[in-house]
């Protein structure tokens, strides 16, 4: 064998042996991942179908109560996706960025600016794990025929809620008896069940909004000043604090 002949085999095992095995084998994360987040209200786990075509990411996450896009990018085994749910009828962003590791992958939550988190995930198995509940995008439909106007709380309330992502408008029906209230919050998530108390002017409300991070307590108190609520404050279940405002409808 010519000198030639034994050098191509050395040149080519030299190479081989010096290229990292991430060059040779590109990380790829296509295909169902169980993805657990862990938000200030605590850790949920649900499915996401993801599909990688180059560094480009699109998805799924999927659960009984629906399906929620979700798109990012991967470079190396650097990953980054978003997407976006509805709070209080207003969409709040949602960013995850962290490392894949084979079957694994983790790193940190930015919850819309509000809140900070983290994220770990497993290749689905051949059997899926519990699903959180996704938020629902359908829309629930508010009635057009406005609540007989009365004293105390009771009545149907154009709501405005404000915090540092903006405004969000409710559609509030409540009533009162003997200084108990209950009723409904109509926003896109749905109508969610509302309930309280009124002590003479001053107003406390509570509701549980649900998001795909799981359950945010939301606890509203103002004061009722004939067809209008004033001085309003809005606790936001660690997400945040804002403000609110409501005027009944005639």
């Amino acid at each position: 064998m010519t000198r030639g002949n034994y050098l191509l085999p050395a040149l080519l095992f030299f190479v081989c042996a010096c290229v990292p095995a991430t060059a040779i084998a590109q990380t790829t994360i296509t295909g169902d991942w169980d993805l657990t987040i862990n938000s200030p209200q605590g850790a949920r786990t649900t499915l996401v179908s993801l599909k990688q075509d180059g560094e480009k990411v699109t998805g799924m996450f999927k659960s009984q109560a629906g399906e929620l896009p979700v798109e990012g990018t991967i470079t190396g085994t650097e990953l980054k996706l978003a997407f976006t749910i509805n709070f209080q009828g207003q969409p709040l962003p949602i960013t995850m960025s962290g490392t894949v590791d084979g079957a694994s992958m983790g790193g940190k939550a930015d919850f819309g600016g509000f809140a900070e988190g983290d994220f770990s995930a497993k290749r689905a198995g051949t059997t899926t794990a519990p699903i959180a509940a996704a938020a629902t995008t359908a829309s629930s439909a508010e009635s057009t025929t406005a609540a007989p106007a009365s004293s105390g709380a009771a009545g149907q309330w154009d709501v405005t809620v404000k915090t540092q992502a903006g405004e969000f408008p409710v559609t509030a029906t409540l009533t009162d008896e003997a200084g108990k209230i209950s009723g409904t919050m109509a926003t896109h998530l749905g109508e969610l069940a509302v309930e309280g108390t009124i002590d003479g002017k001053t107003l406390k409300l509570s509701m549980i909004a649900k998001t795909p991070q799981g359950d945010i307590p939301v606890s509203l108190t103002g004061d009722v000043e004939g067809d209008s609520i004033v001085n309003g404050r809005a606790d936001l279940g660690g997400m945040g604090l804002g403000e609110w405002t409501a005027r009944r409808r005639q």
